[in-house]
């Protein structure tokens, strides 16, 4: 339950007889603060008082109806942002509400269900019925795997809705379907989201191939555990607990290394799309015992020149194959889709 903050206190009889809405709230907040206030501040302002919504905006915001497809450490980061509105304490102004969440785990989505204030009507744990759930919704978000993508953003673009993937290795690793997913989005007029996941540098890469680029090369270093229970590393007979210096894993192109890693380089597949495809862009993968974060570098070189990019990243505390800006950036796209004035390439 929140504390009700005491500057609201005073439009509280207002407030309940429905005479003060939220944008005079806001007005008149923001004529006597020397730091401007939000809608988010003042909607959470008034329900910590106990008070109901309803006729106290001045014209009712058309909220963007979101389902999510995928309840583990990405999705969860996800569903809270849109159902805070908010992300540590700093506003976000979605204007957004989650209608479903599927997870083939339902322990999962009770477990994320538990932790939102509003909680979606529409569960389930596979595409079964899935047209009935795509009504409910505007923007289908999936993060939680490669197979994911062909059986859910596929009947979603289909359905006329907008889409978001996290699971973007998918696009190289699966045969036609970057193809199908641009041909399905012409044909029906919606928008495909790809953030650029857990590395910077994307908008650069991105300008520079309206030049022309020669390389990309992605150099991706993380700790042993970030690849445990990977299959082509055991395949190789490695066993990661054991790894006491730092050990290259693979070397090669994006498209075999989202194949043999898609919990841990789907940033790969993003550089290949925004660059020079998947083929020509190459990727280096290193198991650290001395690394505390998930580093990725980026080295490009075309006619504007050269680009040189290094993020070290948090992982996620809940699943360290990943890194906590992959979350991040999934939320600030969505802030991209919600405003009206968008920053960078």
């Amino acid at each position: 339950m929140r504390e009700v903050q005491s500057w609201i206190l005073k439009y509280k009889e207002g407030i309940e007889k429905k005479e003060t809405k939220v944008e005079d709230v806001l007005e008149m907040e923001n004529g006597i603060r020397e730091k401007p206030i939000k809608n988010p501040t003042v909607t959470r302002a008034i329900n910590a008082m106990g008070c109901s919504f309803a006729g106290l905006r001045r014209k009712e915001e058309k909220k963007i109806r979101v389902g999510v497809v995928g309840c583990g450490a990405i999705g969860s980061e996800i569903c809270r942002a849109i159902d805070l509105d908010e992300v540590d304490g700093r506003e976000l102004d979605l204007g957004m509400e989650l209608k479903f969440l599927i997870d083939a785990h339902p322990e999962r989505i009770e477990r994320l269900r538990k932790s939102l204030r509003k909680k979606p009507d529409i569960t389930k744990s596979d595409s079964a019925e899935l047209d009935g759930a795509l009504e409910e919704v505007d923007l289908v978000i999936e993060c939680a795997s490669q197979a994911a993508v062909r059986e859910f953003i596929i009947p979603a673009l289909k359905k006329g809705k907008d889409v978001m993937i996290m699971s973007v290795g998918a696009l190289l690793c699966d045969p036609g379907l970057l193809e199908e997913v641009e041909r399905i989005s012409k044909d029906e007029g919606c928008r495909v989201y790809i953030p650029s996941g857990a590395v910077a540098g994307i908008d650069g890469l991105k300008s520079g191939a309206v030049g022309g680029i020669h390389s990309v090369v992605l150099t991706t270093r993380k700790p042993p555990r970030g690849f445990e229970g990977n299959a082509y590393v055991r395949e190789r007979g490695i066993d990661v607990s054991s790894i006491k210096e730092e050990k290259t894993l693979f070397v090669g192109s994006a498209k075999k290394a989202v194949k043999h890693f898609p919990e841990n380089i789907n940033v790969a597949a993003s550089l290949s799309i925004a660059g020079i495809g998947s083929e020509a862009t190459k990727v280096k993968i290193v198991a650290d015992p001395a690394a505390i974060e998930n580093v990725h570098e980026i080295e490009a070189k075309g006619e504007f020149g050269k680009l040189f990019v290094r993020v070290e990243n948090v992982p996620s505390i809940t699943n360290p194959k990943t890194s906590y800006l992959a979350a991040l950036s999934a939320i600030a796209t969505l802030k991209c889709i919600s405003h009206p004035i968008r920053v960078g390439t």
